[in-house]
């Protein structure tokens, strides 16, 4: 039998400056006394009766996507329409045929150093899970397609114009969720993410299904790779029922299955304790090569016969029966009823909406959408039809400040708008550093252990122990070149971006700055309490004695020294509209 050398990653010696270890103000190094900035606590009020509304654009890029940036503004000012209501329905109708775009910037940055992104099933599992000739493989290299994963997923959410796709394939992830850290789920991940999310984010969820339930990594994470006749496994069969179709809203324990109601066509409107039985039943047999350590295995799935109850199964009132000729039929039967129900399109409805709209979404919406997925549930582009109702929806179009930014949207976001370069490169202890880094906010994806994916409400991310993780990632990002390594390069362009935005010398004012970047990160013009403390601070001259300078006087970005460090407070000041409410609404 082969065995993979196990071992637990330490978070590396990161030799980061004290910025990342403190918030702005409570510096040990160079920086210690630095005034900081007193933001008011309204800067962290997500209360809905103060939510400034920042501009139609800017509310779409940031709900269906992961944030503006100046060239995709000026992208969208170039399509078809008069108004900006009309371009952005342009723009929404570009987004949903993610194939028509060119994403060539992302595919290249997608060949610096990474192995594993285009290696087929069958070597995903055979170079990382399991040797066919029993060598050990090292952990490090065992775990590496789930890393790389997560990297081309930073890629992909920094630089890729199919910015849709990304929010969908985030969807999906957490709609279909595998731990990342469970046994036998990272050297098969790049499959799971490129085969199965991927295809069908915007395509057909009935296709995405079947997908799942036969891909090795959910295979392996609910156990259903070791589902037998002789002891039929519960885990998968009923996280399909609770968790991916009818849900938990519609489960009636352990009803007699005769007495669950009934709609207008005679179906049964939920599920009971019997039906996850029959389910596990349906399911026996269904695993992959390898489960059983055969020889030579390739991770593909594999149906065994000898395994698979072969008796009838009923599952919500229908019956299903065996067919040697088709041995996997009965269960692609049950997963077309499931698919087609009304309670699996109502639940996916009502999740797709509570995303991009509101926790607690219009009823009229969640039933115009549920009817599109409804009556398209056999389309290749079914996901693709309920998206374009959702998001041309008023809805969609007319709310804001509904939901805020979960950290790896925050961050994502904050990245866009500072320009951050980096690729992400596997083979770089950078990566390492990143990875680490970002581990604190409790919202790394494909990390959430359980099977229902990250919580998508307002409430769950308001704890100060995830916003201050993420802002402190925010601030490393952010004065990168100031805190890790003076030789690196400086993967955030936050100077040239201000430089270029101010190409006079005398326009570089403390109140120009502030103004600039904050309505650039944030859609609107500051107020006038977070523009005193913004550029108050934007104008000290001293570090060693924070008093309050002209805010008109030009700011020389050419020196970065004691006793002044304009860039360092440039940088900082930029970090800290990253923390702001206006910042991360959604």
């Amino acid at each position: 039998m082969n065995t993979v050398k196990r071992k637990y990653h330490n978070r590396p010696e990161m030799n980061l400056a004290d910025k990342f270890n403190a918030p702005i103000g409570m510096e040990k190094s160079k920086t210690a006394n630095k005034a900081s900035i007193p933001l008011n606590h309204k800067s962290l009020d997500f209360s809905p009766s103060i939510i400034p509304t920042p501009s139609l654009i800017h509310r779409v890029l940031t709900k269906m996507g992961y944030g503006s940036t100046p060239d995709l503004i000026a992208h969208i000012q170039t399509l078809s329409g008069v108004t900006d209501n009309d371009k952005i329905l342009s723009y929404i109708d570009e987004q949903l045929n993610p194939s028509l775009i060119d994403d060539s910037v992302v595919d290249a940055l997608l060949t610096h150093g990474y192995q594993t992104l285009n290696k087929t099933r069958t070597q995903l599992f055979q170079d990382h899970y399991r040797r066919p000739d029993g060598v050990e493989i090292p952990w490090d290299f065992h775990v590496l397609p789930g890393f790389e994963t997560f990297y081309a997923t930073c890629v992909r959410g920094t630089q890729s114009n199919k910015q849709l796709l990304e929010v969908m394939a985030d969807f999906w992830h957490n709609h279909f969720n595998v731990y990342m850290d469970a046994d036998g789920i990272p050297p098969m991940f790049v499959h799971y993410d490129r085969d199965i999310i991927r295809p069908d984010a915007l395509g057909n969820f009935r296709s995405m299904l079947e997908g799942v339930t036969k891909a090795t990594c959910m295979l392996d994470y609910l156990g259903n790779a070791y589902n037998h006749k002789d002891q039929p496994n519960e885990n998968y069969a009923r996280e399909i029922l609770e968790l991916h179709t009818i849900s938990a809203e519609n489960y009636f324990g352990h009803m007699n299955p005769a007495d669950v109601p009934v709609d207008l066509q005679g179906r049964k409107t939920g599920y009971v304790e019997a039906d996850v039985q029959e389910m596990a039943r349906a399911l026996t047999g269904w695993s992959y090569s390898g489960a059983d350590y055969e020889p030579n295995a390739t991770g593909e799935f594999l149906y065994r016969d000898s395994w698979h109850d072969k008796g009838d199964k009923t599952v919500m009132g229908n019956i299903y029966s065996f067919n040697a000729a088709t041995p996997e039929s009965d269960v692609l039967e049950i997963l077309d009823y499931l698919a087609e129900h009304p309670a699996t399109n109502e639940f996916l409805a009502k999740k797709l909406c509570k995303r991009f709209i509101s926790d607690n979404p219009p009823q009229s919406i969640i039933d115009a959408v549920k009817t599109t997925l409804h009556n398209n549930w056999q389309a290749s582009n079914q996901i693709q039809l309920a998206m374009e109702t959702l998001l041309k929806s008023n809805e969609f179009l007319t709310t804001w400040g509904e939901k805020i930014k979960r950290p790896f949207e925050r961050v994502m976001s904050a990245m866009r708008q500072i320009g951050y370069s980096y690729d992400f490169d596997p083979t770089l202890n950078m990566s390492d550093d990143h990875f680490w880094a970002f581990y604190n906010s409790g919202h790394m994806p494909f990390y959430w252990t359980s099977p229902n994916g990250y919580p998508d409400v307002k409430s769950h991310w308001l704890g100060s122990s995830s916003m201050m993780a993420t802002w402190r990632y925010i601030q490393m990002i952010s004065q990168w070149h100031v805190n890790y390594d003076e030789n690196l390069p400086n993967y955030n362009d936050i100077l040239n971006i201000t430089l270029n935005q101010f190409p006079n010398p005398l326009d570089r004012t403390a109140n120009n700055i502030v103004d600039y970047w904050f309505e650039r990160a944030c859609g609107l013009p500051p107020d006038t309490v977070m523009k005193e403390k913004l550029t108050d601070f934007m104008s000290y001259l001293d570090y060693t004695n924070p008093v309050v300078s002209n805010k008109d006087i030009p700011i020389d970005f050419s020196v970065e020294d004691w006793p002044s460090y304009n860039q360092e407070r440039l940088f900082a000041v930029v970090s800290t509209i990253f923390l702001t409410s206006e910042f991360n609404y959604r």
